[in-house]
């Protein structure tokens, strides 16, 4: 996932709905501004002017930042040269600052700088937990840029190195993951529960959970983002098709040691998905991108994203490329409306969008049988894996004659640092609950859930059998206030919402 992270609600509305229009198409320029901030003090601010229009300037920082400043508010700008760029170092210094000593972790190279923000102080014990974790993130992301130089290599597509040090920022608990997107998106988009990562155009920076380093499938998808802005592919803010952004990403496969396919190949489940979407289709994606802005439509736009850049990378390569190319001269804050964005999509590969999606299935059949893969869905009743506030958990749940609900399974922790505490649920639609509560559960280790029904009643609960269940994760470090509480009995009280 692609988001623009919030600076002004006023310009970052208009970022969003694609209002504000290039006026000048000048190369970007480094110069030294004099800005008015809004409690009226003046600033100098030394950054290269990337875009402007309807009275806001875009500014990149010397960290790679994106600043979007009302023009009346810069009271002055002289040429110059480019800014140089801040070192690993100097960025790794800037986040420890940022985020405070205690509760913050680093590691830097060449081109990567890896931080890990903490929900707790980490005793020393855990230090060299911490670091193998840095330095596992780092070999991941170099890996990453090695996929992906040899997927551009392929197409002999030119690009740059990258300007600005590559930041990856993980989160040790889901709750400050959740916080800290709340505050950076201002809760425009996808709302930030049902968000894994991101990379951010604005700050440069990729942001994911921790627990998303378990298999790294996250911060694959959005390295891959990562990579496309700063190799020179796409420019950043410039009207780039979500379709576009997510279809390139969700390419690239990985189990966290490898990474085992990119965007020519088969991924199965965007594949399926694809064939089962039956509420958004390829017009929509291609026009314009609020499928991909709401938790509702996301799944199947992501899906149909995936099956556009396959199908056209693999079956109209030429003009694929051709395609490429018009995408990366857009201009920052350029807009594109829905039929300039169809326009240069049908003149590109000549012919409509619809009559390209129904040659779809045929295609992905016959890549199927060459690639030896099933695409039938076969799903066991009852049967949930799912990973969720550093635990990954696997349950299989069932009705017995009385009509309750039977559930059991495992739990391991996804910390790669320390010792947590779980409260897990089953929650069924008739407001039963089972519950287990894991009171220290060390780093990867794996707990039973023993076998126990759902008949717990949830405030609110409606009653009746029960024909469905969730299952929900709290987790707070070991030693923690919130771990202390729930030792002593306080545990969290479910309550039904339909």
């Amino acid at each position: 996932m692609v988001t623009s992270l919030q600076f002004s609600p006023r310009i970052i509305a208009m970022l969003l709905a694609g209002l504000l229009i290039l006026a000048v198409s000048a190369p970007a320029s480094a110069d030294v501004f004099t800005v008015k901030e809004d409690d009226g003090n003046k600033v100098t601010v030394e950054a290269r002017l990337i875009g402007e229009g309807q009275g806001v300037m875009a500014l990149e920082r010397t960290d790679g930042r994106i600043e979007a400043i009302p023009q009346d508010q810069i009271l002055q700008r002289v040429p110059g040269h480019d800014p140089t760029p801040i070192s690993c170092a100097e960025m790794l210094e800037r986040l420890t600052e940022r985020f405070g000593k205690d509760k913050f972790r680093g590691h830097s190279d060449s081109t990567y700088v890896i931080g890990l923000v903490l929900a707790e102080p980490l005793p020393k014990q855990y230090d060299a937990k911490a670091t193998a974790m840095l330095k596992k993130a780092a070999k991941f992301m170099t890996l990453v840029e090695k996929v992906f130089l040899d997927f551009v290599d392929d197409l002999k597509i030119e690009i740059v190195k990258p300007r600005y040090p590559l930041v990856l920022l993980i989160f040790e608990t889901d709750d400050d993951f959740i916080k800290f997107t709340a505050e950076q998106t201002g809760g425009r988009g996808l709302s930030a529960q049902n968000i894994l990562g991101y990379y951010s155009v604005l700050t440069n920076h990729l942001v994911i959970r921790m627990s998303e380093c378990h298999t790294f499938e996250t911060p694959l998808h959005e390295a891959i983002h990562q990579q496309v802005y700063n190799r020179g592919i796409l420019q950043r803010l410039s009207p780039s098709p979500a379709w576009f952004n997510e279809g390139i990403a969700t390419g690239f496969e990985g189990t966290g040691e490898k990474i085992n396919s990119g965007p020519l190949k088969l991924n199965t489940r965007y594949a399926r998905g694809a064939m089962r979407a039956r509420t958004v289709n390829w017009d929509e994606v291609v026009a314009n991108d609020r499928a991909f802005r709401g938790d509702v439509l996301a799944g199947e736009a992501y899906a149909h994203a995936w099956s556009i850049h396959w199908f056209l990378a693999t079956r109209y390569r030429k003009q694929y490329i051709e395609y490429l190319q018009l995408l990366s001269q857009k201009q920052p804050l350029q807009r594109d409306d829905s039929q300039t964005r169809v326009d240069d999509f049908e003149r590109i590969f000549g012919k409509r969008v619809g009559k390209l999606q129904s040659e779809f299935p045929q295609a992905i059949e016959i890549a199927a049988k060459k690639q030896k893969v099933s695409l039938d869905t076969p799903k066991p009743p009852g049967y949930m894996l799912r990973q969720i506030n550093l635990a990954e958990v696997e349950m299989t749940a069932g009705r017995v004659n009385n009509g309750a609900m039977q559930a059991e399974g495992r739990m391991r922790n996804l910390s790669l640092l320390r010792p947590m505490s779980f409260y897990v649920t089953v929650e069924t639609d008739a407001g039963t609950y089972a519950d287990w509560y894991l009171p220290n559960v060390a780093p990867q280790k794996e707990m039973p859930l023993a076998k126990q029904f759902a008949q717990k009643q949830m405030q609110n609960a409606p009653g009746g059998p029960s024909q469905t269940f969730v299952v929900k994760v709290r987790a707070a470090v070991a030693d923690s206030d919130t771990a202390l509480q729930w030792q002593r009995g306080q545990l969290p009280a479910p309550v039904y919402r339909e």
